[in-house]
């Protein structure tokens, strides 16, 4: 073989490596070209087009029904749609095209929702690559069935094969930035470790592998979006990647030194134009998901950007000689996911039960309205009540608690439960108790722990009590407060968590407290504010409310 065919080969096989695992991305592509040329189709070739899309839409969520948990159903093709009836008038015939383009666009919605979730899911990465394969090879035959898709497709797939080029040449720099988020030195010397120690930094080495396949798919979307934008080169990007590795972008000693702040005043003037392209292209929201180790919104960039900042053991990020977990959010908040507190339906029945036991108080004849499984409303005696109804959508039917923990929950509860019928003893008696159904180390917050010098203990009754008004109503700022501190002191317990630095995704400020007294001082100067509650019903959230930096 020739020398210059040699580097032929060797260029398609580097080619080919950074072009696996890309699938996903390049099915979205795809999608992308017919969605722009379905407004131009010949009305026949759209017809067809858009049944085959319907079709294709259905066998792709069968195939996510069947292999990703905890979701919907795929919706069924809707009916095909018919050619343009040649006597229709002018209105008519508008009508009918801006029909069929909306099945189009709905149909390719639900592809492209129904992709993600496959890229994102934890199925088995032959499978995975597989189906899409699979897929990608249907839309290459649908793609080529216009002339304007294929034109559409070819403008778009030059622009894929140059972010591919630009991925192949940032391999090393993106293997090792993998390697650095999630802690992995790849020439450890593991004979001397236990076989305890070995399987954990085997465990270490696969998520590095699946962190850096992951930061090479999220980084060619990137590319893609910046190529059309223009702000910033690949030179330019290269750069900046490769000041990452070196840690010379975001100062992370400079931003822990600090309780409260912006993350854009730690970065290096010298890369603050790349850094703002990946901002604006929310780079702080993005969240490589299990597959990668579990990394979180806002933990990718800082330990993808920050130095010293590297995968933590108890909190995400170690950053010096300090564990920091990472609450990252626009709106909702971080929540506080100690291995202590239990799902909040753990705690739905003794919130029931108590309110069934202030209302079995009122008037013998007293009444409550409460909606029934089929919609209806129906009039209760109030002691039978307790504060659960069916929430009713679209026939659907799902029992839930009136009073969440949530502005308008607490407001309901107030004004029909406690302001009636309640005393300060009762009420205290509601929130104490299913806050300790919650809790499973409630029990250890008043005492000390052995060898634990960063617990201080106190009683969380009292502070239940204190957010009580005299009338047995309750003060919601005051309570969150309260069930917040008794939060953190069970997730440090259970989890070792101490120094916690919420972060809003959407303008990179932050906040960060060390301790329970700390975050209760910053709730109530409002530093620190809740995003969100949560419901009684509600299984796949830690119950907790959300945190954000004001």
């Amino acid at each position: 073989m020739r020398f210059n065919d040699f580097k032929l080969v060797e260029s398609k096989k580097l080619f080919e490596a950074a072009n696996a695992g890309l699938e996903a991305q390049h099915a979205m592509h795809d999608i992308e070209a017919i969605s722009n040329a379905v407004p131009t189709m010949d009305p026949q070739l759209k017809a067809s087009i858009i049944s085959n899309l319907q079709n294709l839409a259905s066998k792709v969520g069968d195939f996510v029904a069947k292999n990703i948990k905890q979701t919907q159903p795929a919706q069924q093709p809707q009916a095909q749609p018919q050619p343009n009836d040649p006597n229709a008038t002018v209105e008519e015939a508008v009508a009918e095209v801006n029909n069929e383009d909306q099945e189009a666009q709905e149909a390719l919605a639900k592809l492209k929702a129904d992709i993600a979730a496959i890229e994102a899911s934890d199925i088995d990465d032959k499978i995975k690559a597989g189906f899409l394969a699979s897929l990608n090879e249907t839309l290459d035959k649908l793609t080529k069935a216009s002339e304007n898709i294929t034109a559409s497709r070819d403008t778009a797939r030059s622009e894929r094969d140059e972010a591919i080029n630009f991925v192949k040449e940032v391999t090393g720099v993106l293997v090792t930035l993998g390697n650095k988020v999630q802690g992995f030195q790849e020439d450890t010397d593991t004979e001397s470790m236990t076989a305890r120690d070995r399987a954990s930094f085997k465990k270490m080495a696969v998520n590095a592998e699946k962190f850096t396949k992951t930061l090479k798919q999220a980084l060619f979307g990137k590319i893609l979006d910046m190529q059309e934008g223009g702000d910033v080169s690949g030179q330019e990007i290269k750069e900046f990647l490769e000041a990452c590795v070196r840690g010379d972008v975001i100062n992370m000693l400079q931003v822990i030194g600090t309780s409260q702040g912006n993350i854009k005043d730690h970065v290096n003037p010298r890369y603050q134009k790349v850094f703002d392209v990946f901002v604006e292209e929310n780079i702080f929201s993005y969240a490589p998901g299990t597959t990668s180790g579990a990394i979180g919104p806002g933990e990718m960039a800082l330990s993808m950007m920050g130095n010293p900042a590297e995968k933590g053991k108890k909190g995400d990020l170690k950053i010096g000689d300090e564990e920091v977990e990472i609450k990252a959010s626009a709106k909702t908040g971080g929540r506080f996911n100690s291995k202590a507190i239990a799902k909040a339906t753990t705690g739905w029945k003794t919130w029931a039960q108590k309110i069934n036991e202030i209302m079995s108080q009122a008037p013998e004849d007293a009444t409550v309205s409460v909606t029934q499984k089929n919609g209806e409303e129906k009039l209760i005696p109030a002691r039978e009540y307790n504060g659960n109804r069916h929430n009713v959508i679209k026939g659907k039917a799902k029992e839930g608690s009136k009073y969440n923990w949530n502005a308008s929950g607490f407001k309901a509860l107030n004004i029909e439960v406690l302001q009636p019928y309640s005393n300060l003893s009762q009420t205290f008696d509601l929130f104490e108790s299913s806050i300790r159904a919650l809790v499973q180390n409630y029990d250890k917050l008043d005492k000390p722990q052995q060898g634990n010098s960063h617990h201080k203990p106190f009683n969380p009754g009292d502070l239940i009590e204190a957010a009580i008004n005299d009338d047995g109503t309750v003060d919601m700022k005051k309570m969150n407060i309260a069930y917040s501190k008794i939060a953190y002191a069970s997730y440090h317990l259970a989890d070792g968590i101490t120094t916690v630095m919420l972060l809003r995704t959407d303008n990179l400020e932050y906040t960060i407290f060390r301790n329970a007294d700390e975050l209760v001082d910053q709730m109530n100067s409002d530093s620190v504010i809740t995003g969100g509650g949560f419901n009684w019903n509600d299984d796949q959230q830690t119950p907790t409310p959300g945190y954000i930096a004001s």
